[in-house]
């Protein structure tokens, strides 16, 4: 009898000989005749061995944590672990490391949409006009010109930040100046002088408000489900769209529907795991953030453990795999564009009322992926993979 992983592969074939007929536009990376050939595995970026330094090309990499292109900006340490010239000019990636009182003033983007995930610590979150209260696993969707800021209540607050498109990392360098800390320095100051604010409008795609940091109380995060639209808004720690799918347990804080298809933001949280079949993605790019335990990755022909803290970025058309490694594992996923959310949504169960990953797996419903195959980017590899390791040995 087959058994769980030998089934999970079978099904797995089935959904690319199907899907590698599907009619697609691909990126340059991935050419129309890879897409013909099926399971070919020849393309430029597959045979990239991925390094831990920002490349300056979009190409997969490994950014560990805290070691980006980092700035000083009036008391916080923006960290770039993923920059435009990274990505194709896709988005950015960022994490900001502050002390108590450092922050960013109420501002608003003309042409980026944010997504902000607290890490650690506490932070006053200013939404749209309301005022919010962010703790650690708090989430926040900022679209285009809506006001937002926030301001550190900790003496370590971390928070980790998506920014849709290029072009904010230039009005950090103005606001800011090239630093090799990894924290902030003692005593920090935290000066938004109007000469400041008027250096980093210049620079790029930011708005200041008038008012910096809008008096009131805080209330606390507590919205538990997505909005079905692109609107401003917040989801408490540990909320979201959840499913399961065997031993994972996944939490959707933001969609295609929540960002106009830009991309999509999902916690996947599970035990120990084998690992995935090799496959790759012809039309959408991926990015693991580690939260809390470790993952194996294979990156092309490359293997990295992910820790909390690190990136790993893998662009359309590489190949990767990864299995969780500890008895308790947390990553964070963006992906854009959002087309690959179908995936979750129909392999997983929705309507999951728990909070961590089930104590006994659940089904993987790929009876129910295989009818909906139009709509995914999923190119399993793993026979050929094998079947060219063989050959070498």
């Amino acid at each position: 009898m087959f058994n769980r992983n030998t089934i999970m592969t079978i099904a797995a074939s089935l959904l690319f000989s199907t899907i590698a007929s599907a009619q697609v536009t691909p990126y340059p990376e991935t050419p129309v005749e890879l897409l013909r050939k099926g399971k070919t595995i020849k393309a430029d970026i597959q045979k990239v061995v991925p390094k831990e330094t920002l490349p300056g090309e979009k190409i997969p990499y490994i950014s560990r944590s805290d070691r980006g292109e980092r700035y000083l900006v009036n008391g916080t340490i923006v960290n770039y672990m993923a920059r435009a010239k990274d990505t194709g000019d896709m988005y950015e990636i960022a994490t900001i490391t502050g002390g108590k009182g450092a922050g960013q003033p109420v501002h608003h983007h003309c042409d980026h949409f944010i997504a902000l995930y607290l890490m650690e610590g506490e932070a006053d979150l200013w939404l749209n006009g309301e005022h919010f209260l962010m703790r650690k696993g708090d989430f926040a969707s900022v679209p285009a010109n809506t006001d937002y800021g926030f301001r550190f209540n900790r003496h370590r607050t971390k928070m980790l930040a998506w920014y849709s498109g290029p072009g904010l990392l230039d009005t950090y360098k103005a606001l800011g100046e090239p630093t090799d800390l990894y924290i902030q320095p003692d005593h920090a100051k935290v000066n938004w002088s109007a000469e400041t604010i008027k250096r980093g409008e210049a620079a790029g795609d930011i708005t200041f408000a008038k008012d910096a940091y809008p008096q009131g109380k805080a209330k606390k995060i507590t919205r538990k489900e997505l909005p079905k639209k692109v609107i401003p808004y917040t989801i408490a720690a540990d909320e979201g769209r959840k499913f399961v799918g065997g031993p994972e347990y996944f939490s959707m804080l933001a969609s295609q529907q929540t960002t106009g298809g830009r991309f999509f933001v999902v916690i996947t949280q599970a035990p120990q795991t084998p690992m995935v079949p090799r496959h790759y993605h012809a039309l959408h790019s991926e990015n693991f953030f580690g939260l809390e335990g470790e993952v194996d990755l294979i990156v092309n022909h490359s293997k990295a453990t992910l820790k909390a803290g690190d990136l790993a970025a893998v662009p359309a058309g590489t190949i990767h795999a990864y299995s969780m490694t500890q008895p308790y594992n947390r990553f964070i996923g963006f992906l854009t564009p959002g087309l690959f959310q179908n995936f979750f949504e129909i392999l997983g169960d929705a309507g999951y009322d728990a909070n961590v990953y089930p104590a006994k797996p659940h089904e993987l419903r790929f009876d129910r992926v295989i009818k909906e195959l139009e709509s995914l980017d999923l190119h399993i590899v793993e026979d050929d993979m094998r079947a060219e390791e063989a050959a070498k040995k």
